[in-house]
Parts: structure tokens; C-alpha cells; sequence
């Protein structure tokens, strides 16, 4: 029998979660870009080879629902409804989503939301439940903030979030990915955890530690690199584009149009006003209209996942798009560059000022060319940026573009 966690945060605030109260619309103009957090969990080596005390092989799809939403209620965030496939949860929440694997889980909040300090019961719960006794894999990211000031707790500062996760976790490393002075993207990545046998069943979309940054503003040289066993690492990949400056003529179709449903339904008709169904149009996808304004959506395809948020107010717009749906596979009809396809078709729905797109994949000796060649020019805007990192095991192109003045 599993052990019950002890509810010990404050019951002010878990009731006001729990009626669905939205924090970060008390602090005015919303803060669109998320604090994203992946965690891969590895079981005790014993109880890996004696499963009889694992309370279900599931792993962290066994946790209730009830469970999740007591730890929510400390990032301040609800759940607004939840689709399940065979190996993945997706949860809609309040302020953006969630997605539970057997070993992993990956929760992005935007707002106000605390999502830091709901680490310890995640830790808590993974042990609990699943007797899951180490972390193997920490990943945390976020955009630079739009209203930083608002922000409270760890979150108040980059520097304040890294102390914060540095005491969690060993080998930790904090990157700040861009330009300094413009737009920029935060990344702290730990190294993976001594667990051969389950570094050789699962993988990451960010494994090994950041090495260096070799391209800058589109004039590059290809990296020469091995990496030993890479080819036993599964093919994964990862792209977001997270887009500000939003074209106020297309963000009418995110806000509550008389006599229109919020809710469910009415994030339904979204969808088919805006194309957004035509992304991936076979994937089982859970949208949800906000009243006034707003939008969310998770996907889920197989066993992946993408994921779209929209803030339309003018004085903060601002849209996230995330999928680890291998664009091969998605977009097969354009062989060559099926990134800038995707791209392509979810700036077409949003028309930004500005965006950056971030794209993960599995380490492949002849990939960089093609990884960086996706990073390539957009009609209508001008890049600012292109870099390529290198991971044990993975690589990251980073690109930045902004809207070429008519």
C-alpha cells in the first residue's frame, strides 16, 4: 500500500486552485513565456530487477489525479482536463500543461505560476509512489521574461532560479542562450545519472552537458565531433518556437467572440478557425478558449506530444508552440526542410514580430548540416541568430528571427 503524502501548504490557497482562480490575471498584463521543467526519474537498481515492490510497472501514470492536482495547487496552477494515450498524460491546466510518462515528466507554466517550488513534492511523489529513489535527468528552461518584477520566489532572477535547483541536484549548469541585451532563452541541464540500464531503455531531448557555442549569425563551419555508443541513443527530437508581438488582426480568433462557447467547445472552434487542426490533423488534441481571451492546447500522437498557448492582449501577446512528434514523420511531403515547413505553417496562424525557434534532436554524425541549413532565412524576416550546441549524445540549434520592416 502506498503511503499518503501530507497536504501542508496553505488551505487559502489550495481552495482558490482548486475553484480554478487564475493568479497571474490579478497581477494585469499576463506574462506569456513559460518555465518549462523535465524530470527523468531512475528506480533503485533493486527494485529495477525486483518489480514486486513497485507499486505499479506503470511507473508515474499510477499516480492519482488527486495527487497531481494537490502538487499543482503549490505552482498555482488547475487542471482543466486531461487526455490519455497507452504511454502519456496530457494535462490541460489553468497556465499551460503538463505530460506524465512512465519515467519522466515535463511541466510548462506561464504567469505567475511558482513551479519551482512544487520540486520537492514531485520529488516526494516520484518516491513515493513509485519508489523512483534517484533523479537521472534534470531539465529547466524559460525565454526571457517580459515582466520580470512580478515574478516572486526562486523565479524572481535566473540566478535566484540556478541557486534554487543547485540545491537539488549535483552537477548542475545554467546557460543563458542569445543575446544579452535582446531576446534571449535560459537552459540549466544536469549530467545524467550513473544508471546504464536505463540510459540504455529511455533518452532525453537534452542529455550530456552543454559544450561550446560554434555558430553565430548565420556564418558557420561544421563541428567535427564523435560520441561513443551514439548510435544506441533512440531517435528523439524537440522543437518550440515561441513567438511575441503577436499580429493583432490574427489574435481576434483567441478571444470570446459574442454568442461563442469558452471552454472545451469553444477552444474547438478555435482550432478549425484558426488551422491550428490542420498541424497535425490525425493527433487526439484538447483545446480550451479562456473567457475573455486566451487559448491552450495539448496534442498527443502516439506517444508524443505538441502543445500550443496564446496570451492575444496587445501589451503582452505572445504564443508557445512545442512538439516532440518527429517533423519527419509529421511533415514527410518536404524531405528537405521539414522544419521550416512546420515553421512555416504555425507562424502563418500567429504572423509575429519576432520569434525563436529551439530544436533538440538525438546526436547523428551527418545531421548537423541539415540541423543548421533548418535554422535558415524566413521569407519576411531577418535572422539574428543561429547556434549550434553540442550535447553528449544530442545537439541544439537555437534561431532567432525578426519581422523585416515593409
Amino acid at each position: 500500500m502506498v503511503a499518503a503524502l501530507t497536504i501542508n501548504h496553505d488551505d487559502t490557497t489550495l481552495n482558490a486552485c482548486m475553484a480554478g482562480e487564475n493568479y497571474s490575471a490579478q497581477e494585469g498584463a499576463f506574462e506569456g513565456p513559460e518555465k518549462l521543467l523535465e524530470l527523468w526519474f531512475s528506480p533503485s537498481l533493486t527494485d529495477m530487477m525486483d518489480h514486486q515492490h513497485v507499486d505499479s510497472p506503470r511507473g508515474l501514470l499510477a499516480v492519482p489525479r488527486a495527487v497531481w492536482e494537490d502538487m499543482l495547487a503549490l505552482v498555482k496552477c488547475t487542471v482543466l482536463n486531461v487526455i490519455q494515450h497507452d504511454h502519456v498524460d496530457a494535462y490541460l491546466l489553468s497556465e499551460s500543461s503538463m505530460f506524465v510518462y512512465p519515467h519522466k515528466m515535463i511541466i510548462k507554466t506561464c504567469g505567475t505560476t511558482t513551479l519551482l517550488l512544487a520540486l520537492p513534492r514531485m520529488l516526494e511523489i516520484a518516491k513515493t509512489f513509485c519508489y523512483f529513489d534517484k533523479v537521472w535527468r534534470v531539465f529547466y528552461s524559460r525565454k526571457a521574461f517580459m515582466f520580470p518584477d512580478r515574478q516572486t520566489g526562486p523565479h524572481k532572477s535566473w540566478e535566484s532560479e540556478v541557486t534554487f535547483l543547485n540545491q537539488f541536484f549535483e552537477d548542475g549548469s545554467a546557460y543563458k542562450i542569445g543575446k544579452m541585451a535582446g531576446d534571449h532563452w535560459h537552459l540549466y541541464t544536469t549530467k545524467p545519472a550513473d544508471d546504464v540500464l536505463l540510459h540504455q531503455r529511455t533518452s532525453s531531448h537534452v542529455q550530456g552537458e552543454l559544450l561550446e557555442c560554434a555558430y553565430q549569425s548565420g556564418e558557420s563551419t561544421p563541428v567535427e565531433s564523435t560520441f561513443e555508443n551514439s548510435s544506441s541513443v533512440p531517435s528523439d527530437q524537440t522543437i518550440e518556437i515561441l513567438m511575441t508581438q503577436l499580429n493583432p488582426k490574427n489574435m481576434e480568433r483567441f478571444y470570446q467572440q459574442q454568442g461563442m462557447p469558452v471552454g472545451i467547445q469553444g477552444g474547438k472552434l478555435v482550432d478549425e478557425m484558426t488551422g491550428i487542426d490542420q498541424l497535425y490533423p490525425s493527433a487526439d488534441v484538447d483545446s480550451y478558449l479562456f473567457e475573455p481571451c486566451g487559448y491552450s492546447s495539448n496534442g498527443l500522437w502516439q506517444d508524443r506530444y505538441f502543445t500550443i498557448h496564446v496570451t492575444p492582449e496587445p501589451q503582452c501577446s505572445y504564443a508557445s508552440f512545442e512538439t516532440n512528434i518527429p517533423v519527419m514523420e509529421s511533415h514527410p511531403s518536404c524531405k528537405d526542410d521539414p522544419i521550416d515547413q512546420l515553421v512555416k505553417q504555425v507562424i502563418h496562424i500567429f504572423d509575429p514580430a519576432s520569434f525563436t525557434v529551439t530544436f533538440f534532436t538525438s546526436h547523428n554524425m551527418n545531421q548537423h548540416k541539415r540541423m543548421i541549413h533548418s535554422m535558415s532565412q524566413k521569407q519576411g524576416y531577418k535572422r539574428t541568430d543561429r547556434i549550434l550546441y553540442e550535447f553528449d549524445g544530442y545537439d541544439l540549434v537555437y534561431g532567432h528571427y525578426v519581422k523585416l520592416d515593409k
